[in-house]
């Protein structure tokens, strides 16, 4: 796949997981993965996305894996090692993607209220309207948002998201696993704050 095909991949999935959706009431084992993630203020780990074409005839899915972290309420990281290097730094105003390869990188302007993995959003939300099945929690998205048949995928003890999918405007199936979750850790500032090095040719959006 092209360079500039991945980074266009990449803003459209930097959007699905920073979008502000809506979501009514919820009850059951999900109040215990709210109460959980009500404590979380940082999350480290590493990642795999899967991403299905809308189409889906004749076209392979795009897969991505790397290490993410992130610390509540907007700043983020994306390392991504697989199909190639890039490093995606965002927080509420701006989105660095850098290419090291190409020595290119490409500022994006948010303007998003307050990023945050898409999962997270109805998860903090004592409104959300949800299906619970065993080891499974389904929610339910107010029409015309980003993301739709949001599905949550839950470790044994039903109180952590080990992968989230849902199907993004586009018709497109996107699937996100989260491995070696670290809950907490402490995160120094220069983790979250990206400058070109010499001799990148920068590009703004």
């Amino acid at each position: 796949m092209k360079c500039q095909s991945l980074n266009s991949v990449w803003f459209k999935f930097f959007l699905l997981l920073t979008v502000t959706t809506g979501f009514a009431r919820a009850s059951g084992n999900w109040q215990r993965l709210h109460s959980r993630y009500l404590g979380l203020k940082s999350l480290a780990g590493s990642f795999i996305e899967t991403i299905e074409p809308a189409s889906g005839i004749g076209q392979e899915p795009t897969v991505f894996k790397g290490r993410f972290v992130f610390e509540l309420p907007h700043r983020f990281r994306l390392d991504v090692t697989e199909p190639m290097k890039q490093v995606i730094v965002g927080n509420d105003s701006v989105v660095w993607f850098y290419f090291p390869l190409e020595k290119r990188a490409v500022l994006v302007t948010s303007r998003q209220p307050v990023p945050l993995l898409a999962f997270l959003e109805p998860v903090l939300d004592t409104n959300a309207t949800v299906i619970e099945e065993e080891g499974v929690i389904l929610v339910r998205t107010e029409p015309g948002s980003f993301l739709s048949d949001l599905r949550l995928e839950l470790d044994q003890t039903g109180t952590r998201i080990d992968a989230f999918s849902f199907i993004d405007e586009w018709g497109n199936h996107c699937r996100f696993v989260l491995f070696a979750q670290r809950w907490n850790p402490r995160l120094s500032a220069r983790t979250f704050r990206f400058v070109p090095p010499a001799g990148t040719a920068i590009e703004y959006q």
